[in-house]
């Protein structure tokens, strides 16, 4: 990197978004990451989701990310990198997880963004998590250079 590259980057901020431009952001999404604990400690996972109002919602096989739900607190974090234009953003949500009773996927559905969480995965994905946002952080990096 030359050293007139460094003062560029070395001007440039982190933006904090509101939480509007953050549920605006979640919505463009169609993969984010599943973040919970294991025996082993922290884990994410990428996840296919989609958005019901403010909730996150995902469709799984089962196992440790079924688990998963029973844990008080998860994290769900989306982000998008421009390396061309120097720019990023994420959002990270934090909130409490369950899952979603089959009886309760035709109302689910219809408060729905439009899009329906497809699993790119190979598997029988019929267990419906969602995550009830009660925290979101963000941060963006514009690729609108200033210079010296």
């Amino acid at each position: 990197m030359r050293a007139d590259e460094n003062r560029v980057m070395a001007q440039r901020e982190l933006e904090e978004l509101s939480d509007a431009e953050c549920f605006e952001l979640l919505a463009t999404g169609r993969v984010g990451r599943l973040v919970y604990q294991d025996d082993l400690g922290p884990v994410a996972v990428p996840v296919n989701y989609a958005m019901a109002g403010h909730d996150i919602v995902v469709r799984v096989e089962g196992g440790a990310k079924q688990a998963a739900m029973a844990q008080p607190m998860l994290a769900f974090e989306v982000d998008h990198v421009d390396e061309g234009q120097q720019s990023a953003w994420s959002v990270l949500v934090r909130g409490p997880g369950a899952e979603v009773d089959m009886e309760r996927i035709p109302a689910l559905l219809r408060e729905m963004d439009g899009h329906f969480p497809k699993p790119w995965a190979l598997g029988i994905h019929n267990v419906w998590l969602r995550i009830v946002p009660t925290t979101i952080t963000e941060r963006r990096l514009g690729g609108q250079r200033r210079s010296w």
